[in-house]
């Protein structure tokens, strides 16, 4: 057989294997992505929508929040969060909003195999690669899948990073560093190549990249306004960076995942660690992170401006910034197309033909998708996640790649390798210390949890209920009322309904029958009713309820296009019963503790401020407490406390305020969130929901007696 014919051969396998998994996507992939909304799609759409219709957004990145909007929206999809999504990437949406969830997926859909067009073209102009090929890249990758599937944004986003790639080869460099300011408004992580064009001195590049990024920035808060922004620098940004914003003891692909579950402890979640230990943790994780990314940064060669130089450079950014990403999930992957397919062709141009199948092999099983371990523990798990190491094996021949290529002679930058190597070291010895220190001091926080024989994703709200304790369970079917005693586990009968239990009140001890009122979301209204007779309801539109010390009163807060406000109801189980006002509609009320029409406090916002809380009597004054960035407030059943949290150092912690004197006290410096405190009937016990040793806000039960 003549080379010709080799050729013609190769090019006649290339295009059957392209034809089937074209066929595969349209008769499978695509059908089910479009018929349900899966996941991922609606974190977005929700947002977006929240925002087009101008509602109030600053507390979207609250899962229970944004779960009773999703519900009142009637957006089909069991469970939604933002976290860690950027508000920015959310406006995508904006056009869709007008349309129907599903109906916006289509469209959705339909745009990101549309983005496929332009993508082959821009890798054909780059690589030199056939359309063919370039096509193939995509139809061979699994994430590609999961992104149609899920309705994802990660088209999107190679489609900007490619873009801006090829801009920057034609000396576009304006038009590159806008892309990737908008790529990174998106998702954080293309900021990376702000340090690509520092290190080539591309400075038009640069100061496009920051005034875009800042246009971005200006034009996100303008939407959704500053407060959830802060929420999002202060908290969401910090606990992504650190690997705690999703799950964390899941062994996936990053360095994190898996040193959390080989190394750190956490009662529910992770209790047999292989070698419990936050000073392996501490050290390992930015180490590793550290020479995974220093290469990609110090390869950078300003001298040299060739084509394959740049492609080189750019897809080591790419694989390096997955590679110690701490929240990877599958669909991330499809990132990996730019630098598979600037290597597919330096292979085919060089003839090595081995690299080839062997590069093509490592980029199937980086994409292809294999469920965590349940059976396997200690460093066994290591065998069953080939991504990450794959991802590690790749990265390692894109560098070795980079070093050959270097000049001869290249002593220009020696002074700037010098500086970027002093500063990552100091970051690293500095991510150490204080890493060691935050994982030392959370696990203190477990001797006050609470065994829960019930566990979901997070379990909110907890209040006593005779020998045990009463919460809201949040599970992949939903959020749940759960009554759990010593003896039992008690889950509301509603459990199998579509129908979403976001919050509840119970009366105190010494008034029997007790009463249970819980807020459940069905017909896409809040509504108020008695879990011993969930058919009738109690309050419209309603959430947060909260009985009086004596039963007889009910307040609750009724929200107007995401703004609360405080009632009250009278004598609420009488059909005739009246309701009134407690705070001005300036005020944004978040929560509340309520014990009667004369003494109860709530947090709220005014006027864009940090939320802080706020005293009333029966003049309804609402008088502010200088206490700083405060909510959660919780009034002792005796009236003397009340328990809050106070937001500081990026964390909210448990404070106390004596209602008599005036003065406050900390009850605990954590590093992690305590929030929702509520107290047991004898005026001296908390029990709180905290994320210690977790993901953001996925919080257990903690109980802790703060009056001796």
């Amino acid at each position: 057989m003549t080379l010709s014919q080799d050729h013609r051969t190769i090019r006649w396998a290339e295009r059957g294997l392209l034809f089937l998994l074209v066929l595969y996507v349209c008769s499978h992939t695509l059908p089910r992505a479009w018929r349900s909304l899966i996941t991922d799609f609606p974190n977005y759409y929700t947002a977006a929508r929240l925002a087009h219709e101008g509602f109030d957004t600053s507390r979207m990145y609250e899962w229970d929040w944004l779960q009773r909007e999703k519900d009142h929206r009637a957006v089909d999809v069991r469970i939604i969060g933002l976290v860690p999504i950027t508000p920015f990437s959310t406006l995508v949406m904006w056009p869709l909003t007008r349309l129907a969830p599903l109906t916006a997926k289509h469209i959705w859909i339909l745009l990101s195999l549309a983005f496929l067009i332009p993508l082959c073209w821009l890798l054909r102009s780059m690589t030199g690669l056939t359309y063919q090929r370039a096509a193939l890249a995509f139809a061979v990758s699994v994430p590609l899948y999961r992104n149609l599937e899920f309705g994802q944004l990660y088209v999107l986003l190679i489609l900007l990073i490619v873009a801006a790639c090829w801009a920057y080869l034609r000396k576009y460099y304006a038009w590159a560093g806008a892309l990737i300011a908008i790529a990174a408004a998106c998702k954080i992580f293309p900021v990376l190549f702000l340090i690509f064009f520092l290190q080539r001195r591309s400075w038009r590049a640069l100061i496009s990249g920051v005034v875009t990024g800042l246009a971005a920035a200006a034009v996100s808060v303008a939407v959704f306004g500053w407060n959830v922004h802060r929420t999002y620098l202060h908290e969401i940004l910090p606990w992504t960076l650190h690997g705690a914003a999703l799950p964390p003891y899941t062994p996936v692909a990053s360095f994190s995942s898996v040193l959390h579950y080989l190394f750190l402890s956490e009662p529910q979640w992770n209790p047999h660690p292989w070698h419990d230990s936050p000073l392996c943790y501490a050290l390992l994780l930015p180490v590793l992170q550290m020479l995974t990314l220093a290469p990609a940064v110090l390869l950078i060669r300003k001298g040299d401006n060739t084509r394959d130089r740049i492609l080189l450079e750019w897809s080591a950014l790419v694989t390096a910034s997955l590679a110690i990403s701490t929240v990877p999930a599958s669909y991330n992957f499809v990132l990996m197309v730019l630098p598979v397919c600037v290597l597919a062709a330096k292979f085919l141009r060089c003839g090595w033909y081995g690299w080839l199948a062997a590069l093509l092999v490592v980029y199937f099983g980086i994409g292809f998708p294999i469920a965590a371990p349940h059976q396997a523990t200690g460093l066994l798990v290591l065998l069953y996640g080939p991504r990450l190491p794959l991802m590690l094996a790749l990265l390692a021949g894109i560098y070795l790649l980079q070093w050959r290529d270097r000049p001869a002679k290249d002593t220009v930058q020696d002074w700037s390798r010098y500086a970027w190597g002093a500063a990552m070291a100091v970051v690293v010895v500095f991510t150490v210390f204080s890493t060691l220190h935050r994982e030392r001091a959370v696990r203190q926080e477990y001797a006050y949890r609470l065994p829960l024989q019930a566990q979901g994703f997070l379990s909110a709200g907890a209040r006593p209920a005779g020998s045990g304790v009463r919460y809201i369970a949040f599970t992949p079917g939903g959020y749940r009322l759960v009554t759990e005693n010593q003896s039992e586990v008690w889950n509301d009968p509603s459990t199998d309904s579509p129908d979403d239990d976001l919050s509840f009140t119970s009366s105190l001890g010494n008034v029997q029958p007790e009463k249970v009122l819980v807020e459940r979301v069905r017909n896409r209204r809040s509504q108020i009713v008695n879990v011993q007779d969930p058919s009738r309801v109690i309050v419209d539109d309603a959430r947060n309820p909260m009985l009086s010390a004596d039963a007889q009163s009910l307040a609750f807060v009724r929200d107007d296009r995401g703004r609360g406000q405080l009632m009250v109801r009278r004598g609420f189980e009488s059909a005739t019963a009246g309701e009134s006002t407690l705070t001005p509609s300036s005020f944004n009320v978040y929560e509340a503790s309520f014990r009667s029409e004369k003494e109860y406090a709530f947090s709220a916002v005014e006027s864009g401020r940090p939320p802080q809380l706020y005293l009333s009597d029966a003049t309804h004054e609402n008088i502010p407490l200088a206490l700083g960035e405060s909510r959660y407030p919780a009034l002792s059943p005796d009236g003397r406390w009340m328990a809050y949290s106070h937001f500081d150092q990026g964390v909210w912690n448990l404070w106390l305020r004596d209602q008599v004197t005036g003065a406050t006290q900390r009850i605990a410096d954590e590093p992690c969130n305590q929030i929702q405190p509520g107290w047991e009937d004898d005026s001296k016990t908390l029990l709180y929901s905290t994320d210690c040793g977790r993901n953001l806000w996925f919080t257990a039960v903690s109980r802790r007696r703060v009056i001796p």
